[in-house]
């Protein structure tokens, strides 16, 4: 179940739905408006340091410690 940001046209206020389906009707919670532009999100993981739950995603290169300084190999 995907939750999605979504911002009022009439009131401006931005609030959160779980989305059920695509042709689900939303609604203003702070003035009940039906006129919403859906909002990009960026996903939210967290992992709490040392919990072994992310994998090692390397350097910029691509190899772990592949980047002795940054923008050493990252930029191109």
């Amino acid at each position: 179940m995907p939750i999605y940001e979504y911002k009022c046209e009439d009131c401006g206020s931005v609030s959160e739905f779980i989305v059920f389906s695509p042709d689900e009707e939303v609604a203003c919670r702070s003035c009940g408006g039906t006129k919403l532009t859906k909002l990009m999100s960026a996903h939210n993981t967290s992992t709490s340091p040392g919990s072994g739950s992310m994998p090692d995603l390397g350097g910029c290169c691509g190899s772990p410690g592949s980047c002795g300084s940054p923008g050493s190999c990252c930029s191109g």
